[in-house]
């Protein structure tokens, strides 16, 4: 077992939620912790806020660890369970779904992230996604642009 270890803490207001949230890099409890934590909470305006911090520079953000969550959480509950004739996001299946077993996959293009099909839903330049539901704030479609800019590793 590692030993606990914090490499970085910051207090940032969440001008959305009205809250602060804790934002902790470095933090590492065991061997399968790494990357950004993503902390959680509530607004007065009842949906969720959820902050990714970005990895320490040279860190590679992890899907299984970050994105899979987010897709889990924002896409999951609402349509893309395996009811959806398209899109499965469940967190078994999520990976091979976006890259190779979706009705449109691949959704992510490492060669070129901006014009990949997630993103374009999430910034609803394509039909907004979730649809129904709240926007996703800039800082999630980020993250995940990031996950896609460095190669859509399934780690």
């Amino acid at each position: 077992m590692k030993k606990l270890t914090i490499v970085r803490l910051t207090v940032s207001p969440l001008a959305a939620c009205g809250a602060a949230a804790l934002l902790i890099t470095g933090l590492t409890s065991c061997e399968k912790d790494q990357g950004p934590l993503i902390l959680e909470g509530h607004g007065d305006h009842g949906h969720s806020c959820d902050t990714v911090v970005d990895p320490p520079a040279g860190d590679t953000l992890s899907y299984n660890n970050f994105i899979k969550p987010m897709l889990a959480k924002g896409c999951v509950q609402g349509c893309h369970n395996p009811s959806h004739p398209k899109l499965d996001l469940r967190p078994p299946v999520s990976y091979n779904q976006l890259l190779t077993d979706g009705y449109h996959a691949p959704y992510v293009d490492p060669a070129n992230p901006e014009s990949s099909l997630l993103i374009r839903h999430l910034r609803g330049e394509e039909l907004l996604m979730p649809q129904g539901g709240p926007a996703w704030p800039s800082e999630k479609i980020d993250s995940v642009l990031l996950w896609i800019r460095q190669g859509a590793l399934n780690n």
